[in-house]
């Protein structure tokens, strides 16, 4: 009997830690290169949120003249450049994912 109920319990751990390790969110930071306006920034911003796993993508345009600053918050741990990037499509010849780093996990 104890047998049993140390397999149960150590089942029941397990899958405890699988669903809330699906529930955790990724944070990425980078920067895309010629996004100048907020027609640019849909354009981006519609692309990556075909992606799997994608939840939300914010575009900060930088007023001082560097480049864009580019946070997508995602449920996948493993998001990289050049995912990001080929999820462009077509428009890729026109926005430049410069650097794209996982910052943060929640």
């Amino acid at each position: 009997m104890k047998k049993h109920l140390l397999t149960l319990t150590t089942t029941l751990g397990l899958l405890l830690g699988q669903s809330q390790g699906a529930d955790a969110t990724f944070c990425y930071q980078g920067e895309v290169a010629g996004v100048v306006c907020n027609a640019c920034a849909g354009n981006v911003k519609d692309a990556l949120l075909k992606l799997d796993g994608v939840k939300d993508v914010k575009i900060t345009l930088n007023k001082e003249g560097g480049n864009p600053r580019l946070t997508i918050l995602s449920n996948s741990p493993a998001l990289t450049r050049a995912v990001a990037v080929k999820a462009l499509g077509k428009a890729a010849g026109h926005y430049d994912i410069r650097s794209l780093e996982k910052t943060s996990s929640r």
